[in-house]
Order: C-alpha cells, then structure tokens, then sequence
C-alpha cells in the first residue's frame, strides 16, 4: 500500500541474474611456533593468502532498458598477511614476583587481481593489482607544495574530480598484554592499537560548519566570529590566491596541467568566517584525518584470599577485583573513536566517520566465589 493506504506498485531498479552464483574463497595459511627455555619463552608466526571472488557487485547497464544496473559476478582479490606473536615468562618466582607477557603484531594488504569480463579497471579509478582500500573522495586543488588554492573571494577552490586521499586500512595492527603476580596479588594491563591508514572526520565536518568547535571562539577565528555578527568580512584563510588572470587548467583526472605557469600569491582576500569554514570544512578531503590511535584497553587488580580464610567461609576459593576499560586514547584528534572505524574498500566503503555513540571509560568490581 501507499501513502493514505492507497493501492501502489514498486518495482526494482536492478533486474534478476539467473547465472549469479554464489562468491566463494579459498585460503592457505602456514606458520612456525617455537619455543625456548622450558617455554618460558615462545615465538609464533603466520603467513596468510585469501583469495576471494568473484565477487558480486553492481554492473552498470543502459538505463534504456528501464534498470539503472544489474548483480553481476566478477572483481577477484588475494589479501596477504603476517602474523607474529611472542609470549615470554620474564620473571618466575614461586614466592615472589612473576611477570607474563604477550605481545603481537599483524599486517596485510588485499589487492584487486581480476575485472569482469578481463577488464582492466573498475569504478573509474581501481585497476588490476590495485589495493582495494584506496580511498578517493571529493577534496581541494593545491600547489605542488601542498598549499591550498583559494578563488578570488578568499576561498578553497573544490576539485570536482575525486582525488586519491590515501588507504582506508592501517599499515600494522599491535597490542601489549602485561600480567604481574606476587603472592596473593595480581595486576594486569592491556594497551594495544592500529597505526597508518586515513579517514575522514565528519564530526569536525559538521560541527565547524556549525561553528560549535571551541576553536571557532578562540585566537583569529575568534575574533571573525565576533566581526561577522557586525557584518564585517575580516578572516583570511590559510593558502594562496593565483596572481592576475592565471586560471586552473586540469585533465579529465583533475590534475593541473599548468601548474608551472601559474603564479601564487599568499592569500589576502577576506571573508566572512562561517563562509570560509563552510567550505574549508565541507569536502571529505578538508576533514582527513589519520587513523592511528593507542588505548589502554584494560587495566585490573585483584586479590585472592588465602586458602585457609576462604574455607572458614566455607568456599573453596576466593577473589576479588578492580576493573577499569578504556582509560586512555591516543590519537591525533579525539572527538571520534577510531576503535570503532577498523578500515574499509570499495565495496563496503568506510572513508568517513560517522555520528557515532562514544565509547565510555568503564569501572567495575568483580567478585568472583568457587564453592
């Protein structure tokens, strides 16, 4: 039914494939394990390949034919991988202190092998032996230094061909667990995190539009805010400004062709600030970010009661703990948590954040009873 329950027919914008088949993998995985020292300690290592495919996805077709696209199998892809783990018993004492550690460290990267139907690129911009995490997205024209080029009113010029920006997933992934015992008393700790990888920030794309960051009332953007509601333009935005009648010729993939013909001034116009941030801010490419980030995870400390005293309590054993989870971050920006974005590709996406729920410090006791 429609809206007011009135009669109504929908129809797809993709027709049925009766050759789809399912997407398969197939995987090898070999590794090492060694050990030293009574076990005291030990080595573990893994070597990946998954190749995956072929996928399904959506294949362009003539909208003549009433569908816009239709489900098609192709676009292969083989993802690498290392996985190293070390355990080591630093300290051993019966009576004293023992301290266990675990340490790891993982790497990979997929890459596309194959296109439907032998073609040799995909969606523009992904070709044979591409990683299918690089991610492009709308962003601005610059200088060969990297400086951005501003339009006559003092403004970004936007690039209106996507642009490569960088991979979606991260170099390497690591964690460090720490465990300390002596006598009756534990202490642990976890602190792990991913290092490298890119994504943009829609947090600060949208509260900079909305002029909510503390730093929109702070230092010269401070004060343009307070000259924009007198209705006087007085902000100059970082970059330049290309001197006389020199203007942006670029190829079909947005690269300046003239760059060397080009001459550049610092940039001199001034502008109103929420007209300034509102554009600075507005593409993906002015929000980005790295997706490196640090966490103390966890961090415990218990205490087990001495046999003797948990049996008058007529229980075999006895403990209890203090709890605390996710009490420290480290990351280059902290309005988003980059724990909850691990990376992405072209099929699924994942090059910007999102109004995320924060994740919150957490603190608890456990007690834990064995009759």
């Amino acid at each position: 039914m429609g809206y007011n329950n009135a009669p109504a027919a929908y129809y797809g914008n993709r027709p049925s494939n009766p050759d789809l088949k399912p997407a398969g993998t197939s995987q090898f995985e070999g590794g090492i394990d060694v050990r030293f020292l009574n076990n005291r300690l030990a080595f573990d290592a893994a070597y990946f390949v998954a190749n995956d495919g072929p996928q399904i996805f959506d294949l362009g077709i003539s909208e003549g034919t009433g569908y816009t696209s239709v489900l098609q199998n192709g676009l292969k892809t083989q993802k690498r991988g290392i996985e190293l783990s070390l355990t080591g018993q630093v300290l051993r004492n019966r009576n004293g202190l023992n301290w266990d550690v675990l340490a790891n460290w993982s790497t990979f990267k997929e890459k596309l092998t194959e296109i439907y139907l032998g073609q040799t690129s995909y969606n523009t911009f992904f070709k044979v032996g591409d990683r299918v995490d690089k991610y492009y997205d709308q962003t601005f024209y610059r200088t060969a230094d990297g400086q951005l080029i501003n339009d006559a009113g003092g403004r970004p010029i936007i690039n209106p061909v996507r642009q490569f920006l960088g991979h979606l997933n991260p170099d390497w992934v690591f964690g460090v667990n720490n465990r300390f015992n002596c006598k009756n008393f534990t202490f642990s700790f976890q602190f792990d995190g991913r290092v490298g990888g890119v994504i943009a920030n829609y947090i600060q794309r949208q509260t900079f539009r909305g002029g909510r960051p503390i730093a929109t009332t702070e230092g010269a953007m401070g004060i343009a805010r307070y000259e924009d509601t007198k209705g006087v333009k007085s902000y100059i935005g970082e970059g330049v400004q290309i001197v006389g009648t020199g203007v942006i010729n670029a190829d079909p993939d947005g690269n300046i062709k003239n760059i060397g013909e080009l001459q550049f001034k610092p940039n001199e116009t001034k502008q109103f600030l929420q007209d300034y941030i509102s554009r600075r801010y507005s593409p993906n490419g002015g929000n980005l970010m790295s997706r490196t980030f640090a966490k103390l995870r966890e961090v415990t400390l218990g205490y087990s009661l001495p046999s003797a005293i948990a049996s008058r309590m007529s229980v075999r054993s006895a403990s209890i703990s203090l709890v605390g989870r996710n009490l420290l971050y480290f990351a280059e920006k902290k309005d988003i948590d980059l724990d909850q974005f691990t990376g992405g590709n072209v099929f699924v996406g994942g090059g910007s954040s999102d109004l995320q729920t924060p994740t919150t410090r957490r603190f608890g006791v456990n007690l834990n009873l064995v009759f």
